[in-house]
């Protein structure tokens, strides 16, 4: 009797030992991702609602709808004094899809126009004026000046720009309350007129 004892306690003690011999050995392998995990040496990006990686092209300008109708605003502040515009900015926007130029403005809005045409003239000579750009649109504020007080120009000149659309801006006209800017454009594109404190805007399509 002793001797099937010690033999079935032996078999025991193997049989533990097994068991683990085997645990230690499924601790070492890597885990296997779940379903749903993402594996990647390098990050991703996928454009909304799109599958994949993002790819280099250059996003695609929306088509604007906006007119190239003239606009006319009315604005009857209070002078003297008199509005004065007293700078120029303007910068691309290729994901939205157009160029934009800003007219700041020192005191109340004034009125302004924005309209298509087929020559820039100077006011108050009338004489032509060279604006590059293949199309231009003439901007009229009233009542407004470019020039301080003391008769120093505020805006003046033809301005060369690099967007997609605007080409250039030139002051054309500064006199007895008018202040005439016209720009040069590539080719004709609707546009929308804005109003924000302190400034105007104007915004041309580019596609």
């Amino acid at each position: 009797m002793n001797t099937r004892l010690r033999f079935a306690v032996t078999l025991v003690a193997v049989a533990a030992m097994t068991v683990a011999c085997g645990g230690g050995k499924s601790s070492s392998t890597a885990p296997t991702p779940s379903a749903g995990t993402t594996v990647s040496s390098a990050p991703t990006s996928s454009a909304p609602g799109e599958g994949g990686a993002a790819t280099s092209t250059p996003p695609v300008a929306p088509h604007l709808p906006w007119p190239t109708s003239p606009v006319t605003v009315t604005h009857h502040p209070a002078v003297p004094p008199v509005p004065v515009l007293t700078g120029v900015r303007y910068a691309a926007h290729p994901r939205e899809g157009y160029d934009r130029i800003v007219f700041d403005i020192s005191g109340a809005m004034p009125g302004y126009s924005v309209k298509y045409v087929t020559q820039v003239h100077a006011d108050p000579s009338d004489k032509p004026v060279s604006v590059p750009g293949h199309r231009h649109l003439l901007v009229v504020m009233n009542p407004a000046q470019a020039h301080r007080d003391d008769g120093t120009a505020t805006v003046t000149g033809v301005h060369h720009l690099d967007l997609p659309n605007l080409e250039s801006y030139a002051v054309v006209g500064d006199h007895e309350g008018y202040v005439s800017i016209a720009l040069g454009v590539d080719h004709l594109a609707g546009f929308r007129v804005g109003e924000l404190p302190g400034r105007l805007y104007l915004d041309i399509a580019a596609g």
